[in-house]
């Protein structure tokens, strides 16, 4: 099987910028720019994939969930600069070395062989569902790069032929890669159903409460025939707490709390992405229309700019050359 490495940008972005302490020959903080070049080719070592798609949040993106929930993403803790490196900065100048590391990102990765994708209101996790679906990759292996438990809802399999699992990076450099076996052996979910463990369970990362009381793996033991490859709705849930109503705490407590599980569904579900028209209709450019080359010389005379030119990408660079060379062919 080809195989399509899916990236979730700004969480592998911020990822390095948090615990990367590198810092640049020139003094700068430079963690989240190399850190996030050297996960993309470790992930590219690990993967040996046959095309790269990179999805960023767009302007704006979080503004029509807002309008279903308007504390949603508020709240969260700023991103702060690796610890060893915080101290050297004040918070101004902080804020413009984590803006010059993102854009400078972007500038590499404008000179590789990459489809980046970034929609103005709309987020990556939309992308990253509708990419995943795409008719031409059907019989591909989606790779999808991100700590978000959201993605889970993603993966697919048949018997023992994978079609989309999540490779989550870990700490230290570690990995583990999800597949439907594992969520299934874990949770007792489906991957097609765990999208209303998550919402039962909420997401206190996007300010989305939950259940009281319940995670996803109460979710599972609760809900036997979540574990089963068919569709089912939120109504199934909801019938199945009226069925044993007083029995367990649980169905009392989601009976209850009904609105808040479906106000997760919508901000939460990804097997219908909330994506315009025109925003599908740009994602297919991106991917299908863009003509790959490789600046290779104008990526390593950035490394030589920012200061970290002993860095050796020589296995992201050979992967990337293949691409071209594979498009023309």
């Amino acid at each position: 099987m080809k195989r399509l490495l899916i990236v979730d940008g700004l969480n592998l972005y911020i990822r390095n910028y948090i615990a990367n302490p590198t810092m640049s020959d020139n003094g700068d903080p430079i963690g989240g720019l190399k850190g996030f070049l050297s996960s993309l080719q470790k992930v590219v070592r690990n993967t040996d994939p046959d095309k790269i798609v990179i999805t960023w949040d767009g302007d704006g993106g979080s503004s029509k969930k807002r309008k279903i929930v308007k504390g949603y993403k508020f709240g969260r803790k700023p991103v702060r600069l690796n610890r060893f490196a915080r101290g050297q900065l004040t918070e101004e100048q902080e804020s413009e070395n984590r803006s010059w590391q993102f854009e400078r990102l972007i500038n590499y990765l404008n000179c590789m062989p990459v489809h980046q994708i970034r929609l103005d209101g709309f987020e990556a996790d939309d992308v990253i569902s509708y990419v995943n679906q795409m008719e031409q990759f059907e019989d591909w292996l989606k790779i999808i790069v991100s700590t978000d438990k959201d993605f889970y809802q993603c993966v697919s399999a048949t018997g023992d032929t994978n079609h989309t699992v999540i490779y989550r990076p870990r700490e230290k450099g570690k990995f583990e890669v999800i597949k439907q076996k594992n969520l299934l052996e874990e949770y007792d979910i489906h991957p097609s159903n765990f999208v209303y463990a998550r919402t039962m369970e909420g997401d206190k990362s996007d300010n989305l409460p939950g259940v009281p009381g319940i995670g996803i793996k109460t979710v599972g033991k609760r809900f036997a025939f979540l574990s089963e490859d068919n569709d089912y709705y939120l109504q199934d849930i909801f019938d199945h707490c009226e069925k044993n109503l007083g029995k367990v705490k649980i169905y009392d407590k989601i009976l209850e709390h009904k609105d808040v599980v479906k106000t997760n569904y919508q901000m939460m579900q990804l097997a219908s992405p909330s994506l315009s028209p025109q925003a599908i209709k740009e994602i297919k450019v991106a991917i299908e229309d863009m003509e790959l080359e490789f600046q290779k010389t104008d990526v390593v005379a950035m490394t030589f700019q920012d200061g970290f030119p002993g860095v050796s990408f020589q296995h992201l660079y050979s992967v990337l050359k293949r691409f071209v060379i594979e498009e023309k062919t």
